[in-house]
């Protein structure tokens, strides 16, 4: 990918660096679609940007422009012209235009922005901006078709030729009466076919059947309807059943796609975090170091539970030996239970009544088993260990039982742990990817440690 992505700037730069004629780099870089240029453009030198913005015409500048991620459109516009900026303004779609107003963290400069949005649609991204960035709203686009349902054919064809220019869609078009109430489809295709009926109501031929979202909708829920029922367009409805917008099935992806970096980065101990190879060493501290210092602080807890039993590690070495293996373990453990939960909030698997207690009873059950089946073969491995290292049998059951109850015990509440912490987080509206896999390690760590010197305390000081 980076090999073609150094071809293509290396030939876009070069038709720039040797071409002065605007309309001469215009025609060459039409042979270029607008999702390559935008991979270069991002690079280009201040002059060269200048030739691109001379060059293309608005329409194609505009779909360079969405092409691109919103803070990369952002960082472009800081060196455009007021009058261009407008005018890509009018062009872009909605939900790419709130997509960059989003990613401006300077109030002053999201205001200065706004101001160069038409009014009506200024009116329409501010409306956006209100919902939540994992609700259908934040991504719908209020730019389609809709025909009202007492045309005719034959003025609802001139319609649809009069709207076309306007919008990304228009093989689906939605039917309203003269309030805007949504009242049923029509596709492009079947209003064709009628085209020799030019007296046929549009009422008369539209599906009237329809699934609808509402703007406060959660974006996985509307992905899961597009995929159970084959759709590619859905209708925002408002309470009223006022049509307000729709969504793509590419624009729920783009959406769940950056929600997933956002997970994985919580699942790292991160959270806020865009994921970007080229993101600069302070920004990285910046982020990163917050919760490495919470953790740092949940860790000494781990460190004065090893303090308070440093008199059994000096009289018992072989408990520190296997201390590392109990707590890996136990971390690996949780970190697959907190994946798989992970998940099942992610497809709406958990709604369903009844589902998390059988998930919980599940993740019980896997973590018995498998802390059986680890905990025997451990405990055969001590002993065998112990038994190389001249370690009386007696003595030796008695290490091989503890560490083999310990593991199994610590695999049991780990697996637990991995799904309860996400759990609660989730019950107390809290997201639960930022029930990270190091935060829920560190509570495994302290929670295994009590178990191996309880056990160890109870078990061989008690026998000794």
């Amino acid at each position: 990918m980076d090999e073609i992505k150094d071809k293509l700037s290396q030939e876009i730069t070069k038709i720039l660096e040797d071409n002065h004629d605007f309309n001469q780099i215009r025609d060459l870089l039409e042979d270029y679609h607008h999702y390559e240029i935008a991979k270069v453009i991002i690079d280009l030198n201040d002059d060269l940007l200048n030739k691109v913005y001379e060059s293309l015409s608005m329409i194609s500048l505009t779909e360079v422009f969405e092409e691109l991620s919103p803070e990369n459109a952002f960082t472009l516009l800081e060196k455009m012209s007021v009058t261009k900026i407008i005018n890509i303004f009018e062009l872009i779609e909605t939900d790419d235009l709130v997509d960059i107003i989003q990613s401006i963290e300077d109030i002053d400069k999201q205001v200065l922005y706004l101001s160069m949005i038409s009014t009506e649609k200024r009116k329409i991204i501010k409306s956006l901006l209100h919902f939540d960035d994992d609700m259908v709203g934040s991504i719908m686009n209020n730019n389609f078709v809709s025909l009202e349902a007492n045309m005719t054919v034959k003025k609802a064809i001139k319609s649809v030729v009069d709207q076309a220019p306007d919008v990304e869609y228009i093989h689906n078009i939605y039917i309203v009466d003269e309030y805007k109430h949504l009242m049923g489809t029509l596709s492009l295709k079947e209003l064709i076919n009628q085209g020799h009926e030019k007296n046929t109501l549009i009422k008369d031929i539209m599906l009237e059947n329809l699934i609808v979202l509402y703007p406060t909708t959660s974006i996985e829920e509307a992905i899961e309807i597009m995929k159970n029922y084959d759709f590619q367009l859905l209708p925002v409805v408002n309470s009223e059943r006022l049509l307000i917008g729709i969504i793509s099935f590419d624009d729920t992806l783009e959406a769940m796609s950056e929600e997933s970096s956002q997970d994985y980065a919580s699942l790292a101990g991160l959270t806020d975090v865009e994921i970007e190879e080229d993101e600069k060493v302070f920004s990285s501290i910046k982020k990163r170091l917050p919760w490495l210092m919470i953790l740092l602080f949940v860790n000494l807890i781990t460190s004065s539970i090893i303090t308070e039993y440093e008199k059994e590690l000096q009289t018992l070495t072989t408990l520190a030996i296997f201390m590392p293996l109990i707590l890996n373990m136990a971390g690996n453990s949780s970190t697959q239970g907190l994946g798989v939960i992970i998940r099942l909030f992610a497809t709406n698997q958990l709604k369903q009544k009844g589902m998390v207690l059988r998930h919980l009873l599940k993740e019980l059950l896997t973590g018995i088993i498998n802390g059986l089946i680890v905990g025997i073969g451990l405990f055969i491995m001590v002993i065998l260990f112990n038994l190389i290292r001249g370690i009386p049998m007696d003595q030796g059951l008695n290490f091989a039982l503890v560490i083999a109850l310990s593991i199994q015990l610590a695999l049991i509440v780990a697996t637990l742990a991995g799904s309860l912490v996400p759990l609660l987080m989730n019950s107390i509206k809290i997201d639960p990817a930022t029930a990270s896999g190091p935060f829920i390690t560190t509570i495994n760590d302290i929670l295994s440690l009590l178990i191996y010197f309880g056990l160890a305390t109870a078990l061989i000081s008690g026998l000794s």
